[in-house]
């Protein structure tokens, strides 16, 4: 092998908290990373690789591309996709460069973070944003886990391409115009552009075996893929095979093209692998998975690692990294444990003894030999470059590690596990775990997909807790169907990790004697932490919510309120057009509300959110049968999304904002039962977070909102004759107070919000005669004051509550919660 293309570590791109899932190169030579930890990194290589940090996503990045100039934003220069959805454009200004810095240590302590937000935010995808790529007139290429290819002229969407059968892992445009996808249903399309924003499938590819993980674009003569199949099939530009590429030894999740060299691909087996003439040249062993990978204009490779570390490899002896920091990296690699799997049976009486066995030089750079080392089996590579052996991790056994559980895709997504669950009398199913999801929704969606019962809940979610490594996190506790309560409405889990998290319980003392003097700890003092036990209600664990539909009486009250509207001249232009298929559309919503069980995956179409805004026209007397509709019509994901994009379908029109139909209704109605479905739908609101997140950004966008909304849906309660004589209104009030409570105690909150909550329920509480009601204060006061221990109402209010619950007759069983919020107001 020629030494001047054998690649050495250069530097460590030390600075995210998680994976590095995805990196680019800018044109300026400055690196680009996404992660895990929701975060954006730039580095400037000129300035000792300093780093400014972005945030315009609310979950991971999974995607990075370059982008060229464009006539609007002249200033851009990459865009980022997320598994929130979202693609973000960002430009220049966004990562200012800082003066050079001449300091050549190898930790990164020159970083800072940005407040600048993205130039442009694309919407529209339903799924996971995986790939981004970029046409040959600098158009930007998106694909999905929602399965389909979207092409963006700017801030919009001119073609959608629909064909593959799952996720789509990869798109690059090609010189002709045509654009090229992988995905993971292991074939490659190649679409012809026959327009501007048209596109046909021209050929599909099904040489792989597995799902298609990447692509790269080969100047002048085609395109090279990776897959999980652990190959590469280098391809012409019409979709002919020209070579394959063997040699990785798990999943390949990305290729790019080495000029002067060949290829570089990264994977699952922990490798950086250069390709020259069809032969594995080198391969470079990281500490971890290794993600993503990019090739920078200055020759170096940047390589993004499942250990939260960007790596950059380089070929010029001026830039490789210090031999402290190389011994440093190789100390981290033999500390590693690799699965036998990985490398083969393993039987340690057959293996060779280490010394004598590293006494023969490697026959080529990567060479894997496993050596006995006293009763460790070891794994070393040869490295050619060095002309040695390098130690990359001790072997275990592949049925102690769990194989089945190892990171894959199910379904054409990605897992970090996938389990094989015995459940139903022997039927065997596979359920997917991503760290850092509430095990809980997780097993939730996971019974609703395979239509299971809800008693499996516990056992799958625990399951999922225990093999995940996770038993000193604390989660939110298990959803349940029936409301705690009243035994009536259900709770539902949340739909997705972007629930607020459980607030973690108080940590125990570390005083080394506290076995010996247990009764020797208890502190006199009533609000430690150590002596209020929390109860089934309190501190809050789930959003309450209110899903009971009837589709036939209302379809029948539509139907006459519709007739009505259109024989009357002055409300024609509201009523649904039957020359329209506005009525058949209606019809379509309630039919999909209806099918809970298809709620992951059926989904809302634009005419049917444009039925809904126009229904929320109707006169004040007939407008609660849309509200009654949507009350249910928020508890769809999909719903949920459509509903918060279409707040920004009309550019400074509160046409389509949700919340400021909803909140203009509660203002001006003069009918109780208009403002009462009103609270409803807030607090089923809380189910998905686009509604949820819009709602929090609307009525708590400052202390003067929040106080105008709670004055307002208090006047309406206190004029009622007398107040708390509806119940229902009283249970709706409660209720939005509950789930409000629930989320502020999850999240920052400043003591003017909390303030104006527990006024709020303190009003009510102190008025309220219904025992349900009450009780549903009494958790929100307690979920409140139990998280925000630092917070004390006056001493008025606290007396005031004390006098009100006791007062109130409840069921023995919650009297234990009752005892805890008079012990948080004493």
């Amino acid at each position: 092998m020629a030494s001047n293309i054998t690649y050495k570590l250069s530097k460590e791109l030390i600075g995210h908290g998680k994976d590095v899932r995805s990196t680019c190169v800018l044109s300026d030579g400055r690196i680009v990373t996404g992660s895990r930890d929701n975060s954006i990194r730039v580095w400037d290589p000129i300035n000792d690789f300093s780093s400014i940090e972005l945030h315009g996503h609310s979950h991971f990045v999974g995607s990075l591309v370059q982008l060229p100039p464009s006539i609007i934003l002249r200033e851009r220069c990459f865009a980022s996709g997320g598994n929130d959805k979202l693609i973000c454009v960002w430009e220049k200004t966004a990562i200012p460069k800082s003066s050079s810095n001449n300091n050549n240590n190898n930790n990164n302590n020159n970083n800072s973070e940005s407040n600048a937000s993205p130039s442009l935010m694309l919407l529209g995808h339903e799924d996971t944003v995986s790939s981004l790529g970029v046409t040959n007139d600098g158009l930007i290429i998106s694909g999905s886990w929602d399965k389909t290819i979207k092409v963006w002229e700017n801030g919009d969407c001119i073609a959608t391409l629909k064909g593959h059968e799952q996720s789509v892992w990869s798109v690059i445009g090609l010189p002709n115009g045509n654009i090229v996808s992988a995905s993971a249903d292991k074939t490659i399309k190649i679409w012809r552009q026959d327009g501007k924003d048209k596109y046909t499938v021209e050929k599909t590819l099904k040489n792989h075996k597995d799902c298609v993980r990447g692509l790269a674009v080969i100047p002048e003569l085609g395109f090279i893929s990776c897959s999980n199949d652990g190959s590469l099939i280098v391809w012409t530009f019409n979709g002919e095979v020209i070579q394959e590429l063997n040699g990785h030894t798990s999943f390949v999740y990305a290729v790019v093209v080495v000029p002067g060299i060949g290829f570089a691909s990264c994977g699952e087996d922990r490798t950086l692998r250069i390709w020259k003439d069809g032969e594995n040249i080198q391969t470079i062993t990281h500490p971890s998975g290794v993600w993503d990978l990019a090739y920078s204009p200055s020759g170096d490779i940047i390589t993004g690692c499942a250990d939260g570390v960007g790596y950059v490899w380089t070929k010029n002896p001026s830039r490789c990294a210090s031999e402290e920091v190389i011994k440093s990296y190789q100390d981290k690699l033999a500390s590693q444990t690799i699965v036998s799997d990985n490398v083969g049976d393993i039987k340690m009486n057959e293996l060779p003894e280490l010394e004598e066995a590293l006494k023969q030089p490697g026959t080529k750079d990567g060479e894997l030999k496993v050596v006995k080392n006293g009763k460790v089996a070891e794994a070393h590579q040869w490295s050619a470059s060095d002309n040695k052996w390098v130690k990359i991790g001790e072997v275990v056994d592949a049925s102690a590690a769990n194989k089945s559980n190892a990171r894959g895709v199910l379904n054409g997504k990605e897992y970090d596990y996938i389990f094989d669950v015995d459940i139903d009398s022997g039927v065997m199913y596979k359920i997917g775990y991503n760290v850092g999801e509430n095990p809980y929704s997780v097993a939730q969606d996971f019974l609703f997909k395979n239509d299971l019962g809800q008693e499996f809940l516990d056992e799958v979610a625990q399951f999922l807790i225990k093999n995940t490594e996770q038993n000193n996190m604390t989660f939110e506790a298990s959803p349940m169907l029936s409301d705690p309560l009243t035994g009536g409405n259900r709770y539902i889990p949340g739909g997705s990790n972007n629930n607020p998290p459980a607030r973690k319980s108080a940590p125990t003392s570390n005083n080394n004697n506290n076995n010996n003097n247990n009764n020797n700890n208890t502190s006199n003092n009533s609000n430690n932490n150590t002596t209020i036990q929390t109860t089934s209600l309190i501190p809050q664990k789930n959003y309450t919510l209110f899903e009971t539909a009837n589709s036939e009486s209302l379809l029948n009250k539509v139907l006459e309120f519709n007739e009505q509207l259109l024989s009357n001249p002055e409300t024609k232009i509201v009523a649904l057009d039957e020359d329209e298929q506005e009525l058949s559309i209606f019809k379509s919503i309630l039919s999909t509300l209806k099918e809970t069980s298809r709620y992951h995956s059926s989904s809302f179409n634009e005419h049917q959110i444009k039925v809904v805004f126009k229904m929320l026209k109707w006169p004040e007397d007939k407008v609660f049968c849309i509200l009654d509709v949507l009350r249910v019509m928020v508890l769809h994901p999909n719903a949920s999304s459509m509903l918060r994009q279409f707040v920004d379908y009309v550019t400074g029109s509160n046409k389509y904002n949700i919340m400021s139909i909803l909140l203009l209704i509660i203002q001006e109605s003069k009918l109780l039962n208009n403002t009462m479905l009103c609270l409803k739908i807030f607090s089923n609101m809380f189910r998905h977070e686009p509604l949820r997140t819009l709602l929090i950004n609307t009525i708590f966008a400052n202390h003067e909102k929040a106080q105008q909304f709670l004055d307002r849906v208090n006047s309406v309660y206190l004029n009622i004759s007398p107040p708390g004589s509806n119940k229902s209104y009283s249970s709706s009030f409660a209720t939005f107070l509950l789930n409000i409570s629930f989320y502020e105690s999850n999240n920052k909150v400043d003591n003017g919000t909390l303030g104006l909550l527990v006024n709020s329920l303190h009003n009510l509480i102190k008025t309220e005669t219904d025992p349900d009601s009450s009780l549903r204060c009494v958790c929100a006061l307690g979920t409140l004051l139990f998280n925000h221990r630092d917070y004390k109402p006056s001493s008025e209010i606290c007396s005031s509550i004390k006098s009100s619950v006791s007062n109130i007759k409840y069921n023995d069983k919650f009297s234990d919660s009752i005892q805890l919020l008079l012990k948080l107001v004493n």
